[in-house]
C-alpha cells in the first residue's frame, strides 16, 4: 500500500514524523524515501537502477518477521504476476528466502487511501464513491475469477489517485483456493467483516461483497454501520443485530442507494447479493439518477451553520455530521413549519430568519436564527403532540433533524446537541419570567 505524504509527512492517522529512509539498495531498488509504516511493515519508495522506474517497496521489520505477519507476507507473495487489472496494485517481485530481508516489490501508485475519506468532515461527493466502489468491485469480482477472495476489503486498501483511478491493494488476508501456501484462518479487519467471517464459517465471494457495502456505508456517511465500543459487542452486533439504517446518518441519499447498501449488508447469503455482477449492475443503475451538491454549495451550508449560535461550541467534523444528517429546508413568510396538535417527530435549528411561536393563535415567542424550535418532540419518549404552532416571518432557512437521526448521531455530537439544548431552554425561560413579570407590572 503507498499513499502521499501530507504537509507534515504524515501517513494516515500517524502522528509522529515518518524516520529517515535507510541509505542503501534493496536488490535492483535504490531507496529514495519513506512512504509510510504500518503495524509489522515499513514502505519506501524506490528506483529500479534498471528501467529507472518507480516502485514501492513493502518490507517487513525483522521483529516482526514471524507467525502471522511473514504468513500473510507469503501469502501476498504468491499472487506476484498473477493478478493484472487497473483497479489492484501490481506485485512485481517478492523476497522470503532472507528472514532479516523480507519484502515485496509493488507498482508505485501516488494517492491517497479511502480512510482520508471516511469521516463526515472529509467526505467525497456521492457519484465519486460510487465511481471508487464500482472500480474496487470491477477489482474484485476480478480477484475472484482468478480464485481470490481478498478478505480485508476496507478504505485503507483502496488508494485514490488524482486521476479519478482507485487501486485496490494488501492481499495479505486473502484466501487462495488451489493454492499450497498456508492459509491464515483470523484475518481482516473487524468494522468490514462479514458475519460468517467473524463467525468462522466457509468464505465465498459474498464475505467480500459485504465487507464493500461496509465500505460504501462508511464512505458516505462517516460512521461504520455499528456503534459498537468494543470487539466483543462488535462481534455480537454483526452477527445477530441489524445495522443502523444509513438513511439515519445522511438525509440526502436516494431510496435507491440506501437499498443496495442494505442488500449488500444483508446477514443471510441468500438476502445479500449473489454475486459481484448483481451488486455492479444496481450501482451503475443509481450512478444515474444521482446529482450530488457540488463542494462549493456543501461549503456554503456548512459556513452558514458554523455561524449559528447553536453551533458554537461544536468541532468542525461534529458540524458537518449534523449536516449529512439533516434535511435543508427553506419556509417562505406565513409558511407553517410546525402545527399545533400534531404527532411531533424532528426538531429545526433556525439559521436565518425567525418564526412566531403561537397557540389557539395567541402569540406566545419569536424565535430567532440560532436557536431551535419544535425540540420536545425528540427529548421525550413516544411521539408527543405539538403544544404550539410554528409560523415563518420572512424567508427562514433550517435544519431539519429527526429524533431517529439524532438518537444515532455519535456520542460527542449528542453531548453538544444535550448542551445547546439547555442553552436554549434557559433562554426561552428567561423571556417567559420577564413576561410575566411585566403583565404582573412588576
Amino acid at each position: 500500500m503507498v499513499t502521499k505524504l501530507d504537509k507534515t509527512g504524515k501517513l494516515g492517522d500517524s502522528t509522529a514524523p515518518l524516520p529517515p529512509a535507510p541509505a542503501e539498495t534493496i536488490g535492483n531498488y535504490k531507496v529514495t524515501r519513506m512512504l509510510g509504516r504500518g503495524a509489522t511493515s515499513n514502505v519506501y519508495l524506490a528506483v529500479d537502477q534498471t528501467s529507472f522506474k518507480l516502485v514501492a517497496i513493502k518490507r517487513i521489520r525483522p521483529e516482526c518477521n514471524l507467525g502471522v505477519q511473514r504468513k500473510m507476507f507469503a501469502v501476498e507473495a504468491s499472487l506476484c504476476g498473477k493478478l493484472n487489472h487497473p483497479n489492484i496494485v501490481a506485485l512485481i517481485e517478492a523476497n522470503l528466502s532472507d528472514p532479516g530481508n523480507t519484502y515485496l516489490i509493488m507498482e508505485y501508485v501516488e494517492g491517497e487511501p479511502l480512510q482520508h475519506f471516511a469521516t463526515p468532515d472529509k467526505l467525497l461527493p456521492i457519484e465519486t464513491v460510487l465511481d471508487v466502489v464500482r472500480q474496487a468491485a470491477e477489482a474484485l469480482n476480478y480477484a475472484y475469477q482468478m480464485g481470490v477472495i481478498h478478505r480485508d476489503v476496507k478504505p485503507a486498501n483502496i488508494i485514490l489517485r488524482d486521476d479519478g483511478l482507485a487501486k485496490l491493494t494488501d492481499f495479505g488476508c486473502a484466501l487462495l483456493f488451489d493454492s499450497d501456501t498456508t492459509q491464515i484462518s483470523v484475518a481482516g479487519s473487524l468494522s468490514y467483516m462479514s458475519p460468517e467471517q467473524v463467525m468462522g464459517k466457509p468464505l465465498n465471494h459474498q464475505s467480500d461483497i459485504y465487507s464493500m457495502g461496509a465500505v460504501l456505508y462508511r464512505l458516505l456517511t462517516g460512521h461504520n454501520t455499528f456503534t459498537a465500543t468494543d470487539n466483543y459487542a462488535a462481534m455480537t452486533q454483526i452477527t445477530s443485530q441489524p445495522h443502523i439504517p444509513i438513511e439515519r446518518h445522511r438525509a440526502d441519499l436516494p431510496k435507491e442507494l440506501c437499498r443496495i447498501v442494505d442488500r449488500a449488508l444483508q446477514k443471510n447469503l441468500q438476502d445479500r447479493y449473489r454475486d459481484w455482477e448483481e451488486f455492479l449492475s444496481d450501482l451503475y443503475a443509481v450512478s444515474g439518477i444521482i446529482k450530488s451538491e457540488s463542494p462549493i454549495e456543501e461549503q456554503t451550508k456548512f459556513d452558514l451553520m458554523g455561524r449559528c449560535a447553536f453551533f458554537k461550541d461544536f468541532l468542525t467534523v461534529e458540524i458537518w455530521e449534523v449536516l449529512r444528517a439533516s434535511q435543508w429546508r427553506t419556509f417562505m413568510h406565513n409558511e407553517q413549519i410546525i402545527n399545533e396538535g400534531e404527532h411531533g417527530f424532528s426538531f429545526f435549528i433556525l439559521l436565518e430568519g425567525s418564526v412566531a411561536v403561537t397557540k389557539k393563535r395567541r402569540l406566545l415567542n419569536v424565535i430567532q436564527a440560532g436557536d431551535c424550535v419544535g425540540e420536545n418532540a425528540c427529548l421525550y419518549k413516544g411521539s408527543p403532540i405539538r403544544g404550539a404552532s410554528v409560523t415563518a416571518q420572512g424567508e427562514v432557512i433550517a435544519l431539519e433533524i429527526s429524533k431517529e437521526r439524532l438518537e444515532n448521531f455519535s456520542k460527542d455530537v449528542c453531548i453538544r446537541m444535550d448542551r445547546a439544548f439547555l442553552r436554549s431552554l434557559n433562554e426561552k425561560l428567561a423571556v417567559s419570567n420577564s413576561r410575566v413579570l411585566q403583565l404582573m407590572g412588576i
